[in-house]
């Protein structure tokens, strides 16, 4: 009985965990230069934001969650974050969904704050790149970016901190 036991148990774990990939569970890669002395770094601000990603479209929804996760994550690690003046580096960022769909999002009885609604088709993935910029030069020192991450519309902001968090496992990298 004790056997048997112990594989419905297993069997149960398997069924609740095998059916999706979390952002933590995926690669993330990174690149960054070797010469910048990344601890000695205080401050960040963001790049401003382009209109446009190179595919064309832009998520304002997503965006404040993405700059929130980043404010988030990059303040638990000492960061402070600065509206005037010049930081010691500044983040960029661009998320890309497969197939150019977002997960999905309407109003309901005409508000304007969305409720999330079921997405018609397979759980979009996308892809999130993250960059810290020479402040001066807007040259990249560090980026990190993680593909293939399920989105859904019911708990985005989750994913997205999720996603965050992975990228920025190996920031600031082990330099000197």
């Amino acid at each position: 009985m004790g056997g048997r036991t112990a594989f419905l148990v297993l069997a149960a774990a398997l069924a609740l965990t095998g059916c999706s990939t979390s952002a933590k569970d995926l690669p993330v890669r990174t690149e960054y230069s070797k010469t910048t002395a990344f601890h000695e770094w205080k401050t960040f601000r963001f790049q401003s934001i382009e209109p446009k990603s190179p595919t064309g479209a832009r998520y304002p929804r997503y965006d404040q969650m993405i700059q929130a996760a980043l404010v988030d994550e990059l303040t638990a690690r000492g960061y402070t974050r600065i509206e005037d003046g010049t930081p010691d580096f500044r983040v960029s960022y661009e998320l890309v969904f497969r197939g150019e769909e977002a997960p999905q999002s309407v109003s309901k009885g005409g508000g304007a704050d969305p409720m999330a609604r079921s997405y018609g088709g397979p759980t979009p993935s996308g892809s999130l790149t993250v960059r810290m910029l020479d402040p001066k030069s807007g040259e990249p020192l560090w980026t990190g970016y993680l593909a293939d991450f399920k989105m859904t519309a019911i708990e985005p902001q989750k994913q997205l901190d999720s996603a965050i968090w992975r990228i920025l496992v190996d920031f600031p990298p082990i330099t000197g």
